[in-house]
């Protein structure tokens, strides 16, 4: 999960009228920037503002190859990787382990880290507490909920090795000082009544040294679990030798003619000159997501011009490698590509960014529509949940509780993901309430006035939920009676729930040695990814109920990737 630390303050009245994303305000319609370079991309549109018939997306067609007479300056190495996030430093550590001489360049000012639900199977940690998990289910359950689009074998890797690898960064974490604060153990991570149970894939919570948090970025989302998190992998890398080259973008790869190996990778520095980075033995593609890039999101994720906001805490991730890869011929996952949705996007009265707050507004309480109507089974995982959501007027949605919710929301345990303290963040939820972003009145009609709802149809939609409560049958949607209560004890409370786009999933298309494939499933030599700018993996919608597997994917694929490079022959 991750949260964004810059809100929008775009209404979603002016957000529907002009089309562009509220995002941490990064964007200009109509204009994008491709790899740094510069380029806008000059659609032509169809009535309803997408490409004409058969035309190519701009990001597609690749730049004119940058000649050698613009080169600044050549650096020569073994392995070049491309992003220094969760995937890209531990891809640089394990290369640099196995001997590769390693660089990496970065695209922001620092490593780029957020949030801190790391999913591993059968890792050391996990095993401890008796949380073993079959590798198989794991892989069948991520395969399901992408239609079985993935490519099994892949979905396979993160089965299999991510245990392990899970160990190694806990291993080089300890030896840096850091301490294993809690292991999440099956009761953590699930409720028994859901309806749609979950795999208990959470392994840990790091807790940095002192003085970690001065040694790493600031404004990193997720506490001291991501500080820790960022400090081992930054740490370690430096240790062993790894050059990193901030504010310095991959523009191209270095592959004449799209035949062949791929040579390496020309970045742009801080002062526009060209440096070549040849490697001799491969580049390893870790830059991201393309939530940031327009023209992206509407090509591949046509759902994203339905999404109020976008949760970054930066404006990097424009598909840099995505791009690349396809110039030089990669393939690149069938779209639509999958989302990471997530409903906890809160919003004021009037659709206007208010924050956010996963423990409270987010439970299986009563939720409807911009109507007043109830509209969907409230116990789905988040993803489901967003795209019911959006098929809804307005494309939001209202959360409705009562005075009950601090006995009523530990019970719940927010069933479509791990469990959380609820009662720690009671001054967070009186906070929102004071800033009017969670509605309190005293009776409903007042809480419909302050919501801006129909008094009528939601007085008429709590008393037929209130009935099926008592009687504990859900005979509209049939939500489980452990998620049933009732909203009659005042105060009343309303959460207005928006939709928000954390990544996206979609990437260029590898094996399961984390090489780089074309069109044809040919291996492109030399050229390999992870993380968020791999494919092969999610389709469809982000299996949250498989916890952490993102970032355990991230760190899994990092490892195996700076291994397969590192052993390569040059």
């Amino acid at each position: 999960m991750a949260t964004n630390d810059k809100q929008s303050g775009m209404s979603r009245r002016n957000f529907l009228k002009t089309g562009v994303f509220a995002m941490a305000g990064v964007m200009t319609a109509g204009v994008m920037t491709g790899c740094g370079n510069g380029r806008k991309a000059n659609l032509r549109k169809d009535k309803e503002g997408g490409l004409a018939a058969g035309e190519e997306p701009a990001f597609m067609k690749a730049p004119e190859p940058i000649a050698d007479s613009s080169i600044k300056e050549t650096k020569e190495t073994d392995v070049v990787i491309v992003g220094a996030g969760m995937s890209g430093l531990c891809a640089a550590v394990s290369a640099a382990e196995a001997g590769a001489k390693v660089m990496v360049i970065e695209k922001g000012p620092t490593i780029n880290f957020r949030s801190y639900d790391y999913g591993a199977v059968n890792s050391k940690l996990q095993l401890s507490v008796g949380n073993q998990l079959n590798p198989l289910d794991v892989t069948r359950e991520i395969m399901r909920w992408g239609g079985y689009k993935a490519d099994q074998q892949v979905v396979k890797l993160f089965s299999e090795k991510s245990g392990m690898v899970n160990d190694w960064i806990v291993e080089h974490a300890e030896k840096l000082g850091c301490k294993v604060k809690s292991v999440w153990t099956k009761d953590d991570q699930m409720s028994p009544n859901a309806t749609i149970p979950n795999i208990p894939t959470l392994s840990f919570v790091l807790e940095p040294p002192a003085g970690a948090a001065e040694a790493t970025p600031k404004g990193m989302i997720g506490g001291s679990a991501v500080i820790a998190m960022a400090y081992t992998l930054k740490t370690s890398a430096e240790q062993l030798g790894c050059e990193i080259f901030y504010e310095t973008p991959g523009v191209q790869l270095i592959r004449p003619n799209n035949e062949g190996r791929v040579q390496g990778v020309i970045a742009k520095d801080k002062d526009g000159n060209y440096i070549k980075f040849l490697a001799k033995k491969g580049v390893i593609l870790c830059s991201g997501d393309y939530g940031h890039d327009e023209e992206m999101l509407r090509y591949y994720i046509p759902a994203a011009t339905k999404v109020q906001k976008i949760m970054y805490p930066n404006s990097f991730n424009t598909g840099d490698g995505q791009k690349m890869g396809l110039w030089v011929g990669a393939g690149i996952d069938e779209g639509p590509h999958a989302p990471m949705l997530f409903d906890n996007a809160l919003l004021d009265p009037e659709g206007n960014s208010g924050g956010r707050m996963d423990a409270i507004p987010r439970q299986p309480w009563l939720a409807v529509n911009k109507r007043g109507e109830r509209y969907a089974n409230e116990d789905l995982p988040f993803a489901y949940i967003c795209n019911q959501a959006r098929q809804q007027v307005g494309l939001t949605h209202w959360t409705i509780f009562d005075a009950k919710w601090e006995e009523e929301a530990p019970r719940f345990k927010q069933s479509a993901c791990k469990k959380l303290k609820y009662h720690h963040r009671k001054n967070e939820f009186e906070q929102l309430v004071e800033k009017g972003v969670i509605v309190k009145a005293d009776t409903l009609e007042e809480l419909a006035q302050k919501a801006h709802l129909p008094y009528e149809t939601l007085k008429a939609t709590v008393e037929r939920y209130n009935e099926m409560a008592r009687k504990g049958v859900d005979e509209d949607f049939g939500k489980d009676k452990t998620y049933l209560t009732t909203v009659e004890k005042a105060p009343f409370y309303a959460g207005h729930i928006g939709t928000a786009l954390l990544v996206t999933l979609g990437g260029l298309t590898i094996n399961d040695k984390l090489e780089v494939l074309d069109k044809e499933r040919n291996v492109i030599p030399g050229l390999y990814a992870a993380g968020n700018a791999s494919g092969s993996f999610f389709a469809t919608d982000y299996p949250i109920v498989v916890t952490g597997c993102s970032h355990g994917r991230a760190y899994t694929f990092g490892y195996l990737a700076g291994k397969s490079a590192a052993e390569a022959k040059a």
